[in-house]
């Protein structure tokens, strides 16, 4: 992921957020976001010293742009800090239900890394 110094980033990611979290409660309606974080990209971030800020925004508009047409859009993950919270509450929620389903330490721990490669595995 690239490296975030203050609030460079923040708009772009609450308007992915925003499409994310949407499109998991009402589908399609989602979309508007996506043409948002689009819009954004060609008028809000047009000046030349915002080129790290329109990659960024660019990389997560094509990560959208690919899960809709790939109809993968149900595996978007939150990004920034919701997204970081979002991760926690699962793993733990992951782990609690393997300790229940009584697995060893072991294999909680692989099943741990299993998911990670599945679900965060690469950068998008």
């Amino acid at each position: 992921m690239l490296q975030q110094d203050g609030n460079n980033f923040e708009f772009a990611e609450y308007l992915y957020n925003e499409f994310v979290e949407n499109h998991r409660k009402y589908g399609k309606d989602a979309r508007v976001y996506w043409y948002v974080l689009g819009s954004y990209i060609k008028l809000g971030l047009s000046k030349e010293n915002q080129t790290e800020e329109r990659q960024y925004a660019q990389k997560l508009s094509n990560i959208i742009g690919e899960a809709v047409r790939d109809w993968n859009t149900h595996l978007l993950l939150l990004r920034g800090e919701k997204g970081e919270q979002e991760y926690k509450q699962r793993m733990e929620q992951f782990i609690k239900r393997l300790w229940a389903l009584g697995h060893d330490e072991q294999s909680i721990i692989e099943l741990i890394i299993k998911k990670l490669k599945l679900n965060y595995g690469n950068d998008n």
